[in-house]
C-alpha cells in the first residue's frame, strides 16, 4: 500500500508543477509550537501536513534532509530531499481535487538518543503512523504496518525558543512491513 501511496504523491507532485508554489497557513489553524522539542516538531508537521501549509512543511527539515521509503514487500527504495518533500506539500495544496490530508501519530511520544548517530541528535520511533490522503474519490492511507523513524538535529543557541534549542528532521525513514 506504501509504494501505492508513494507513486501517487510523486505523481502529484510532478503533475502539480505549474502555479503557485508556496502556500501558507488556512484560516482557524491550531497554533504552531516553537520547535523546541523533536515532539513539538512533529506535532508541527501533522497542523501543517492538514493544512498543506508548504511553508510551515518546509521550515521543519534542515538543510541536510535525507527520507528514505523502503517497501518490504518487494524491496523498492525511494529517496527524499528536502526539495521533495517541500514539492510534495505544495503539489497537495493546488491540487483541487484533495479534499483532506493527515498524519496521525499515537498520542505517545518518546524521543532518545542513537549512540550511532552524531552527537546531540534525537530520535523518535513511531508506530503505527496513519498518513491519509483523500483525492475525490480515492481515499489513499498508508496500511497499518508502517513503521516510521524520525532523526532530529538541534540547533543552539535558539532565540525564542525556551530550552534555547530549536529541533529540524535530518532524517526521516519508512518501512512497510
Amino acid at each position: 500500500m506504501r509504494a501505492t501511496l508513494t507513486a501517487v504523491i510523486l505523481l502529484i507532485a510532478v503533475a502539480g508543477c505549474g502555479g503557485k508554489k508556496t502556500t501558507g497557513p488556512r484560516e482557524n489553524l491550531r497554533p504552531y509550537l516553537v520547535p523546541a522539542t523533536p515532539k513539538n516538531v512533529l506535532y508541527n508537521m501533522q497542523i501543517a501536513y492538514s493544512n498543506r501549509d508548504s511553508i510551515a512543511y518546509k521550515s521543519l527539515f534542515d538543510s541536510l534532509y535525507a527520507g528514505l521509503s523502503t517497501d518490504q514487500s518487494d524491496g523498492s527504495i525511494l529517496n527524499f530531499t528536502k526539495a521533495d518533500e517541500a514539492q510534495h506539500i505544495a503539489a497537495l495544496a493546488r491540487s483541487r481535487s484533495i479534499t483532506m490530508c493527515s498524519i496521525t501519530f499515537p498520542p505517545s511520544l518518546q524521543w532518545f538518543t542513537d549512540s550511532g548517530d552524531p552527537a546531540g541528535w534525537a530520535t523518535i520511533q513511531i508506530y503505527p503512523v496513519v498518513i491519509q490522503i483523500d483525492d475525490n474519490p480515492t481515499s489513499l492511507t498508508t496500511g497499518p504496518n508502517e513503521t516510521m523513524e524520525f532523526k532530529f538535529v538541534p540547533t543552539t543557541p535558539a532565540a525564542g525558543s525556551p530550552t534555547d534549542t530549536t529541533w529540524k528532521i535530518i532524517r526521516w525513514s519508512e518501512t512497510n512491513h
